[in-house]
């Protein structure tokens, strides 16, 4: 122990130039350490000039940049250097200039589709052109050659439509759908063209059917129809002709019906019915020749005086008053029935005749007259059966119209 205790001062001094060792090594790094490094104003220098040096570098690349891109002039150049030059000194001109040539192209690419469109001269190429250039310079005249060019297309369309059909509908379509057309006048002469030769057709069409049916409505028709028609002429002519014939026709059977009756009034009428007929000289000459005989073999009577007279017994019988139409009556039935007399006297027996032609009886009536002759000369004829047979007979019927009308 008194050992350790012996040993204690030397550990002590150890220790104590341990100690003093450290520190001068450290104090002698230190020393070192000062000496080998600069000092913080050397150090700020230093990077000032550094950052000097880098500044004057960049500005002489962007420079140069900015040279080539001036030198080159292009959107892509400057495109270039704004990539790589994104806060350079000339970035707000290079966007200019971008700008500036962007726009120079989209003018140049827009006269040279314009130019293209007029070439082409097209409804497709102007439209080509308003699909690529929607807000170009020549939009607005590229949409009226459109608007032309696709009014025109359908004019020529519609006309060559129209020639080929060749029909009055299909000019008329032109015309009411292309007022303004390119062809309205030619269409126009088409459509009067065409009516006339329709015009010209029906009027040749109607006039066949008229010489076909070869009467007077026929013709008449046409020329109502067609009063300036290529044949109204001759349709009157031939109209004119057929009234004659007819005429003729009509004129001859009257004749025939006069002779056939060969009596004075039936003379006479043909006479008031055909004035200018051709055979009016010879039936006034009948007539005279049939009222002289007949005023021979008929008596007259006052006809005029026995009507007045039966009308007014019919009046007092039955009341009422005369008319001038039962008074007219009366005379035609007596007139009639003079002309039947007269016609028929060859079959009236002598005798009969003067038992029943008296004129000196009241109010004597030819009507009556007529029916004794016919039942007189009736009875003469029945009074002969070998003519008729064994009988019975039946006794012939009197006219009505003739015996009543006077009575």
């Amino acid at each position: 122990m008194t050992g350790d205790l012996r040993q204690q001062p030397r550990r002590a001094g150890r220790i104590a130039f341990l100690k003093l060792a450290v520190i001068a090594v450290i104090a002698g790094a230190a020393l070192m350490s000062a000496c080998s490094q600069p000092s913080d104003s050397q150090q700020t220098a230093a990077q000032q000039q550094q950052q000097a040096a880098d500044e004057q570098t960049r500005k002489e690349a962007d420079e140069k940049a900015w040279a080539d891109a001036e030198k080159t002039g292009t959107v892509a150049a400057y495109t270039t250097y704004l990539q790589n030059f994104g806060s350079g000194a000339h970035v707000s001109e290079a966007s200019q200039r971008i700008v500036a040539l962007n726009e120079q192209a989209r003018k140049a690419a827009d006269e040279k589709a314009w130019a293209d469109a007029e070439k082409a001269g097209t409804a497709a190429a102007y439209t080509a052109y308003i699909q690529n250039f929607g807000g170009g310079a020549h939009a607005a005249e590229a949409r009226q050659r459109v608007a032309e060019l696709s009014r025109k297309e359908a004019d020529e369309k519609a006309w060559a439509d129209a020639v080929r059909a060749g029909t009055v509908a299909a000019f008329t379509v032109y015309t009411q759908n292309f007022s303004t057309g390119a062809h309205v006048a030619e269409a126009r002469q088409r459509l009067a063209s065409l009516d006339e030769q329709a015009r010209k057709e029906a009027d040749d069409k109607a006039w066949a059917d008229a010489e076909k049916a070869g009467t007077a409505a026929a013709f008449t028709g046409y020329v109502q129809k067609f009063g300036s028609g290529a044949h109204v002429a001759e349709a009157r002519q031939r109209l004119a002709a057929l009234d004659e014939q007819a005429r003729k026709e009509a004129d001859e059977k009257a004749w025939a019906d006069a002779e056939k009756a060969g009596t004075a009034a039936a003379f006479t009428g043909y006479v008031q019915k055909f004035g200018s007929g051709a055979h009016v000289a010879e039936a006034r000459q009948r007539a005279a020749a049939l009222e002289t005989q007949g005023r021979r073999e008929v008596p007259t009577i006052d006809i005029q005086k026995t009507c007045q007279a039966a009308a007014g017994a019919m009046v007092s019988l039955m009341g009422g008053t005369t008319t001038e139409q039962d008074v007219n009556a009366c005379l035609d039935s007596e007139q009639k029935a003079r002309d039947q007399i007269f016609k028929d006297r060859a079959t009236y027996a002598a005798a009969d005749k003067k038992q029943c032609m008296r004129t000196d009886v009241y109010l004597p009536s030819y009507v009556e007259w007529l029916t004794c002759l016919e039942m007189e000369r009736d009875v003469r004829k029945m009074e002969r059966p070998q003519n008729f047979g064994a009988g019975p007979w039946t006794l012939p019927k009197v006219r009505p119209a003739i015996n009543t009308a006077g009575r």
